[in-house]
């Protein structure tokens, strides 16, 4: 497909105070773990975060579906693998599959990114930036056989009706900030498994995660987290302020 290697590979060492409940890594550790594979990857294609940032860039995630055979482990090393498909008029697609220290694949995802301008966060249209270098295909393999899939994200007003209160509220305190001063995406999940395992709900048998990202949540804001759940799909909503819509995640219980 090109020049560069057909993916990049992060290996990974499962700390205790990464796990949870039965040992296993955190969910939303694992998502970071994945988004840290997409940051090396990038800078392997000319598109590291020091490059971008003297360019007044920077990457969004929009979104990203994640299927998990399995959780890794306490004291287990596991590898992420990841590699860029290539960009579709604004939208860069990167795949990334999970593999135990045996070699067996455990997990797998993809996602779909933006370059963005570091302080606006709007899009960045390539063919209007001569200093990025050219987009990479590094694999046509899509691991779910096609891009990251989009989700529906109903208005606060459709699942906050009546009397329905949020199950959960989280704030951007001290330890949710990341290095932008803003929650980082991964935190979404955990704070979407927080509100299921609140109302009952059996966290552990979660395979499937699909999640959709709208909107930044900033140091001492606030986020209701509502659950919709009829029977065939399972989803946590968050807003922020009156309706802004934050993220969406659709839940798969294996």
């Amino acid at each position: 497909m090109s020049d560069y290697p057909p993916f990049t590979e992060l290996e990974v060492y499962c700390k205790a105070t990464e796990c949870g409940i039965g040992d296993m890594l955190f969910p939303s550790v694992l998502i970071g773990d994945l988004q840290e594979a997409a940051e090396q990857g990038s800078y392997g294609l000319g598109y590291g975060t020091d490059f971008l940032k003297e360019h007044k860039m920077c990457w969004i995630i929009l979104r990203m579906h994640i299927e998990i055979e399995r959780l890794p482990k306490w004291h287990e090393k596991f590898k992420v693998r990841t590699w860029s498909t290539g960009l579709e008029k604004l939208y860069y697609n990167r795949e990334f599959e999970v593999y135990d220290s045996e070699g067996v694949r455990i997990g797998k995802a993809t996602s779909i990114w933006i370059l963005a301008d570091w302080t606006t966060h709007r899009p960045v249209i390539a063919n209007k930036h001569p200093e990025l270098p050219p987009a990479v295909v590094q694999s046509d393999v899509y691991v779910f056989g096609g891009n990251c899939p989009k989700i529906s994200f109903p208005e606060k007003s459709d699942i906050a009706a009546g009397s329905v209160k949020p199950v959960i509220i989280k704030y951007a305190d001290y330890t949710e900030l990341d290095r932008n001063r803003h929650v980082n995406n991964s935190r979404y999940t955990a704070w979407a498994y927080d509100a299921l395992f609140k109302s009952g709900y059996d966290v552990s048998a979660i395979k499937g995660i699909s999640i959709m990202y709208n909107s930044e949540v900033k140091q001492g804001e606030k986020v209701e987290l509502y659950i919709a759940d009829n029977g065939e799909k399972l989803a946590v909503y968050g807003y922020k302020d009156e309706n802004t819509k934050v993220f969406a995640a659709e839940l798969k219980l294996g």
